[in-house]
């Protein structure tokens, strides 16, 4: 029995091995978006590995897209999600998606350039971050936080959370990504938030 165990845990560490070497292959190859040859080549496996892998291209890009936000430090962002409070959440989410954009910022720049050959890749991870900014806004709502209707914050949350907002400050201004946070954090409280009592 601990035999089996044993070879179960050396597969599983040959297939996260793969696994990485191929969405490694992507990142080198970018900014063009390569193709499933080219990576699988790159990869030094075959074609049909990236297949059984990553189950499609499509599939592949959905996790080099889940990858950079690992990289660039998502957990920060599920901990500001699961605070208890909905403010800690509020500016958790800023800092987090500032930092993730800034930490990976030219492979994001790239893959946006190419979004179309992406397989709707990008857009399933927009929508994703659309579903969080709406269970932000409806948190924020419950708690009597909001100064603004629903839909006008998840319109202003998804404003200030995007990639476009980070890059004109932080590219457009050169500023650095925290003062960058600091900025859109400022306008999300100012714009959405009650004022408390005096």
């Amino acid at each position: 029995m601990a035999t089996r165990r044993y070879e179960q845990r050396l597969r599983a560490q040959s297939a996260e091995q793969t696994r990485r070497r191929v969405l490694d292959a992507v990142y080198d190859q970018l900014p063009k978006i390569p193709s499933v040859d080219a990576v699988a080549r790159q990869a030094g496996v075959a074609r049909s590995t990236v297949y059984l892998v990553f189950g499609s291209r499509a599939g592949l890009f959905d996790a080099l897209l889940h990858d950079v936000s690992e990289r660039g430090g998502f957990a920060d962002l599920v901990r500001a999600v699961q605070d208890p409070d909905p403010l800690t959440h509020l500016r958790g989410a800023v800092l987090a998606s500032t930092r993730i954009y800034g930490g990976q910022r030219d492979v994001l720049v790239a893959l946006r350039a190419e979004a179309a050959s992406l397989e709707g890749a990008l857009e399933r991870t927009e929508q994703g971050r659309l579903g969080g900014l709406v269970h932000l806004a409806n948190r924020l709502d419950e708690n009597g936080l909001l100064a603004v209707e629903k839909d006008v914050a998840v319109d202003v949350l998804w404003t200030l959370t995007g990639f476009e907002a980070f890059d004109a400050l932080h590219t457009g201004r050169g500023l650095p990504v925290d003062d960058v946070a600091a900025r859109l954090l400022l306008t999300a409280e100012r714009t959405l938030l009650r004022l408390p009592p005096p």
